[in-house]
């Protein structure tokens, strides 16, 4: 048996190194290019082989018929998988491209939010990733006194878009300060663009420094799932341990 396995991860490995290949070769391929790809390799060969194989005598008719059914169910199944992908990528175009945890309404405090039920319906949209109707407004709380500045929000979309916004690259930056600006606004003021780069840089610095570890975890408990409580757990042990 082991040496069964090693034959068989020596040709898993041959396979997918001629794939990779194969892929920078023609890297330029197209979607209908690798469809018919696809279809060849997984479709028409495989059945090829059977009919090679199988000693059995068939009609050409039934030849035909089962290329034909192999070729239209393999077209199906890939139109649904592109149709998939790309309704996935109209989605994200949405919220620039960013990913977020599903938000329970019922657990979502709007008092310590400062939240009003356009807002709640709004940011359900938007963890979604749909349009929202109106932009979310951020507000002094008398339970929550830090809820009407940016590193606030920072800290509450740190916990709700999926793999944290902490030190992230240039390009996702920009595309948070676009989100931060389409998407949400101060009680009495807009949210100025032009110094949100600077309000992250220091939101990073305190956020490295442990400096927010309270509002976390009072976000967490008031509003997001267990998997969110977990994560605020870790990134508060790696601040710890640095």
């Amino acid at each position: 048996m082991e040496r069964l396995g090693e034959i068989l991860a020596s040709w898993l490995y041959q396979s997918r190194r001629e794939l990779k290949l194969l892929w920078l070769k023609h890297g330029s391929l197209t979607t209908n290019r690798l469809s018919v790809f696809i279809i060849l390799i997984f479709g028409i060969v495989p059945l090829t082989l059977y009919f090679l194989i199988s000693g059995a005598n068939y009609s050409f008719i039934q030849i035909v018929s089962s290329y034909l059914f192999v070729t239209l169910l393999f077209a199906l199944a890939i139109l649904i998988v592109i149709t998939w992908f790309e309704s996935e990528e109209l989605f994200k175009s949405n919220v620039q491209g960013f990913s977020f945890l599903q938000l329970s309404a019922p657990r979502i405090d709007t008092v310590f939010f400062g939240f009003e039920d356009d807002d709640v319906k709004n940011l359900l949209r938007l963890v979604s990733g749909l349009p929202t109707e109106q932009q979310i407004v951020i507000r002094e709380s008398p339970k929550n006194k830090q809820s009407g500045n940016i590193r606030f929000l920072f800290t509450f979309l740190d916990l709700i878009v999926r793999g944290g916004i902490f030190r992230i690259d240039t390009k996702p930056n920009e595309s948070l300060n676009m989100l931060i600006s389409e998407r949400f606004t101060f009680q009495n003021s807009e949210i100025n663009p032009s110094t949100l780069p600077s309000s992250y840089s220091k939101w990073c610095s305190a956020t490295q420094e442990g400096n927010y570890d309270d509002v976390r975890k009072d976000i967490s408990k008031l509003q997001l799932t267990p998997m969110a409580m977990l994560r605020w757990a870790f990134k508060n042990t790696k601040v710890l341990i640095s």
